[in-house]
């Protein structure tokens, strides 16, 4: 699938991952918009963005904030990790 599929799919709840990717375990998803608390105690609203799960980071993984590089969006190799 291509990225605009990819994108669909984590906003539909699905992680993804890229048949290039040399590390295994690692995917995508999607974090729906939700509230936070800031630290001056006000709640704000957060909106939704894509995390990145890294198996191998540390002992029980990692989850870090992800932003699409070029070569990800121009990628054809994205697939659906639940199928």
């Amino acid at each position: 699938m291509d990225y605009s599929e990819a994108l669909r799919a984590i906003k539909d709840g699905r992680r993804v991952a890229r048949r290039s990717w040399i590390e295994p375990g690692k995917y995508i998803y999607w974090v729906p918009a939700s509230e936070t608390t800031t630290p001056d105690g006000e709640v704000r609203d957060l909106v939704g963005h894509a995390m990145f799960f890294r198996p191998q980071k540390s002992p029980r993984g990692a989850v870090e904030p992800w932003l699409p590089s070029f070569d990800a969006q121009s990628g054809d190799d994205w697939y659906d990790v639940d199928e």
